[in-house]
C-alpha cells in the first residue's frame, strides 16, 4: 500500500495518515488474537486424551494430532494413532511413535476423507472413534493397550472431532 502525504486546503492530511496506520495496525492485531483463539479452541480432552488439529475442517484437509498426556507404566516404548472399524479392529492412521514417556504429536498419513474412505463410504453423521494405541516396546512392539480416544463426526464434506460417542 502507498500511502501520500500533502497539504490539501492548507491543512495537513499527516493525521489522517496516522488514523489510517493506527486502523490497518488495530485489524491486523485483531485477526491475529482470532487467530490465536482459533487455534486454542483445539484443545486436548479436559480428561487427558488425544485431539485433531483443527478440531473440525474440510475432509480434504490434513489435520495433526497431540496427545496431553504420557502413555502409562509399562506401556512407554512407542505409541500409533488408529481408527477403529465397527468390527473393532483398528488401523494405523499415523506412522510410529517412539518417544511416548511425556506428551506426543503426530501428522495424519492421509486426508481425513482417505481416512474415512478405509470404512467402506462412512454416511454422513456417522461417528467414527479414533484411539491412540501405547506399546510396551519400540517401534509398536511388545503388549499393546488403546489408552486415549476421540470421535470423529463425518458430514458432507466436513469432519468434527469430540470426545464422547
Amino acid at each position: 500500500m502507498k500511502l501520500v502525504l500533502g497539504i490539501k486546503n492548507g491543512r495537513s492530511t499527516r493525521w489522517l495518515a496516522g488514523l489510517v496506520a493506527i486502523g490497518t495496525g488495530a485489524i491486523l492485531t485483531s485477526a491475529c488474537t482470532a487467530s490465536s483463539a482459533q487455534d486454542a479452541s483445539t484443545s486436548t480432552d479436559p480428561a487427558g486424551g488425544v485431539a485433531l488439529h483443527p478440531a473440525s475442517g474440510s475432509v480434504t484437509s490434513t489435520p495433526t494430532w497431540s496427545t496431553s498426556t504420557a502413555c502409562p507404566a509399562g506401556y512407554q516404548g512407542s505409541a500409533v494413532f488408529r481408527a477403529v472399524r465397527p468390527d473393532g479392529t483398528t488401523y494405523s492412521i499415523s506412522g510410529a511413535t517412539d518417544t511416548v514417556t511425556t506428551p506426543f504429536h503426530g501428522t495424519l498419513l492421509g486426508n481425513v476423507a482417505e481416512i474415512a474412505s478405509l470404512l467402506n463410504s462412512v454416511p454422513n453423521g456417522t461417528k467414527q472413534k479414533y484411539v491412540v494405541v501405547c506399546f510396551s516396546g519400540p517401534s509398536l512392539t511388545g503388549k499393546e493397550h488403546q489408552e486415549m480416544s476421540m470421535f470423529v463426526t463425518y458430514s458432507h464434506e466436513t469432519y468434527k472431532s469430540t470426545y464422547k460417542s
